[in-house]
């Protein structure tokens, strides 16, 4: 189909070529007159002429003979779980708030707060790892007693055990309940930054 549009392409340029470079007497338009009997009727078969050209042109823009390029599927949306979603499962689950079987976990998620919250000072206090850790371990980096008795260790007064027991009867353990409040303050110290 490209091939026969070059050659009709070619065709008509070189019949208007013959037909600028040889004037007016290149096309015997007279005597095409004479034998036919009528001028109205030259411009029939010119036109005839014509449409048998474009037929083929016009078939070829049918419906059946265009190639359209396939979309691509488009793409979904991927499914991920929000931040913190694994310290939420962590200390939400049974085994966090068993006594003797949760050690593992609360070690786990205390010494991963302790590390954030030792960046996080830090970077707010502009001092070395070294006073920061310092600053962590003896409760001053933050208001909260529960917060600093839970990075700071025993040593650290300030929470007693009506806090403990109060904890307890809202049906959450005294680590879950300081585990989310230190990461709350870490995330409100870091946001201040």
């Amino acid at each position: 189909m490209n091939g026969r549009r070059v050659m009709l392409g070619l065709v008509g340029v070189l019949a208007l070529v013959f037909a600028v470079a040889g004037g007016a007497n290149a096309i015997p338009i007279n005597s095409l007159v004479a034998t036919l009997g009528n001028d109205y009727l030259l411009v029939v078969a010119i036109g005839a002429l014509g449409l048998l050209v474009a037929i083929p042109v016009l078939g070829s823009g049918r419906d059946g003979n265009l190639v359209q390029a396939d979309m691509p599927t488009p793409e979904e949306p991927v499914t991920v779980p929000p931040a913190g979603n694994d310290f939420d499962e962590t200390i939400g689950s049974w085994s966090f708030r068993l006594p003797f079987v949760g050690r593992k976990h609360r070690r786990s998620v205390e010494k991963r707060l302790r590390a954030a919250a030792v960046e996080t000072v830090m970077r707010a206090e502009n001092c070395t790892r070294k006073d920061a850790r310092q600053l962590v371990e003896s409760g001053e980096w933050t208001d909260d007693p529960a917060v600093a008795a839970y990075l700071g260790g025993s040593n650290v007064s300030g929470v007693g055990t009506g806090s403990r027991v109060s904890t307890v009867l809202t049906s959450r353990s005294w680590y879950q309940r300081c585990a989310r409040r230190t990461a709350t303050e870490i995330a409100d110290k870091g946001e201040r930054l």
